[in-house]
């Protein structure tokens, strides 16, 4: 484990964050922001600013409730999306295709 990653454990574990946490799913309404689905037991207070020497900043609204899946998806894509916004783009017409191809799977309800 690096400092960076043994700084945000620490801040993590302080009450200051569980308060921290607590607040924000309240103002969630206990969803996931992205996905608009509850919160599940284990779920993540995603933090948009990446830059380790304001992790510690809790008083900011750069921060997003999701659930686990949600959040390492965002990660994810955001490798990606950083060097090509593009990728959005690609990503809406496969999702696109997917959704024509399987249209019969709704068709049997």
């Amino acid at each position: 484990m690096n400092e960076v990653q043994k700084i945000k454990r620490n801040i993590r574990k302080s009450k200051a964050w569980d308060a921290k946490r607590k607040s924000e799913r309240k103002r969630a309404g206990n969803k996931d922001e992205i996905t608009l689905k509850p919160l599940r037991k284990r779920w993540a207070l995603h933090h948009e600013d990446l830059d380790a020497e304001n992790y510690d900043n809790l008083e900011g609204d750069d921060y997003l409730c999701v659930n686990n899946l949600t959040h390492r998806c965002i990660h994810w894509l955001y490798t990606y999306f950083k060097d090509d916004e593009s990728i959005l783009d690609r990503l809406e017409c496969e999702l696109e295709r997917m959704k024509k191809l399987n249209k019969k799977d709704k068709d049997f309800s």
